[in-house]
């Protein structure tokens, strides 16, 4: 969940979660994890995973064990609805450091943010920690969408000139790109992309894709102007 009144920019937040959330709710319930090893985050997962099919009461246990421990940090804290960015299942994002974060299980500084950027429509959100750039909630985001993702790395929040110039860049950067790479949807085991007048296709071989061919409107509008967009209502 996003706050719905806080500016659409931020800066100087703290990102915290339940570190290994679901392995931990179930450590502290002396669960039997077999030979399985816990420090190895693909193992532990897939067979947490197996252990939920076919178990909803399971699956419900963990879900509203970690949401519980979110909810009572939030509240052990006094945090006021002002100071709470965003919620997710086992963590959130808030602007004040936990005063109290190691009752039962330990709710852990994730991340120090120096910025975050809210879309309009209050449901997606970007912000930049330790150097990365990490996307929530986008819908079909995937990888290759980084290179551009990353260009937010260098907003200069402190000069509006310079930071409406890069804001320009970033949407040039976009459609503009030569490079037929970055438009390439994973899709299960295939690989699409947007053609302007045809829509999404299944792409067998990029290296016969026109790059000229390529809707890069659609795929700004999508993925981009959102963010682009809340900073300049806010900065404007």
């Amino acid at each position: 969940m996003i706050n719905q009144t806080c500016s659409l920019v931020l800066h100087d937040l703290y990102g915290y979660d339940i570190q290994s959330a679901y392995p931990t709710i179930l450590g502290k319930q002396f669960y039997d994890f077999g030979n399985i090893d816990l420090n190895n985050k693909q193992e532990r997962n897939i067979f947490i995973g197996h252990q939920q099919k076919g178990n909803q009461n399971l699956s419900q246990f963990l879900i509203k064990s970690a949401e519980s421990l979110v909810n009572f940090y939030l509240q052990e804290n006094n945090l006021t609805e002002d100071e709470i960015i965003t919620t997710q299942r086992d963590g959130f994002i808030i602007r004040r450091l936990l005063d109290n974060h190691d009752q039962f299980i330990d709710m852990k500084l994730r991340e120090l943010i120096d910025f975050l950027i809210i879309s309009v429509d209050r449901e997606k959100f970007l912000y930049l920690e330790d150097g990365k750039i990490i996307v929530k909630g986008m819908p079909y985001f995937y990888d290759g969408l980084m290179v551009f993702y990353n260009q937010f790395k260098n907003l200069n929040f402190y000069n509006k000139s310079t930071l409406f110039e890069q804001i320009e860049q970033i949407k040039n950067l976009v459609l503009n790109c030569e490079n037929v790479q970055p438009f390439l949807i994973p899709k299960n085991e295939q690989t699409s992309m947007v053609i302007t007048y045809k829509g999404s296709i299944e792409i067998k071989d990029p290296d016969f894709v026109d790059p000229k061919t390529i809707d890069k409107t659609k795929y700004f509008d999508h993925f981009f102007r959102c963010f682009l967009r809340s900073i300049y209502l806010e900065c404007y």
